[in-house]
């Protein structure tokens, strides 16, 4: 490696490098352990200064990114919750209607949160454009 930490530098979609950021935000509100928050906190920071060097300073912009990110912080804790829900179920060994009722939920809150992601790259000219390919994607 040739950073001091020990990084990998790789070229991200603009969508992506918000998805992550989202995460981390989530994360720090929900996590209790301190030495896993430093490690959260650490990565959260590096990543927002990535977005304030990369990202333009248009307020129209800035004000259109906003909403897409409280959108795409909202999708993405909808997905916790769900998924800390199926690892209840599972661990229950309940595998009803339940269980299919909120694995279908994840699902479409993921394509939900793509669909946002993309919105941001395409709104950003991103060079990066995640596609899904499963049948049925807009």
């Amino acid at each position: 490696m040739t950073t001091q930490e020990n990084l990998i530098l790789t070229p991200t979609a603009p969508g992506e490098l918000i998805d992550k950021i989202t995460v981390l935000k989530i994360k720090e509100e929900r996590i209790k352990d301190e030495a896993r928050l430093l490690n959260v906190r650490k990565e959260l920071l590096m990543l927002e200064e990535t977005r304030e060097k990369s990202f333009p300073k248009n307020s129209q912009v800035i004000g259109k990114l906003a909403k897409l990110e409280a959108s795409l912080k909202k999708s993405n804790e909808e997905i916790w919750d769900m998924g800390d829900k199926i690892r209840e179920l599972g661990d229950k060994q309940n595998f009803g209607k339940e269980f299919t009722d909120v694995a279908y939920g994840i699902h479409l809150a993921n394509d939900k949160r793509a669909a946002i992601k993309k919105e941001i790259n395409l709104m950003l000219g991103s060079g990066i454009v995640e596609e899904k390919s499963y049948k049925h994607w807009k």
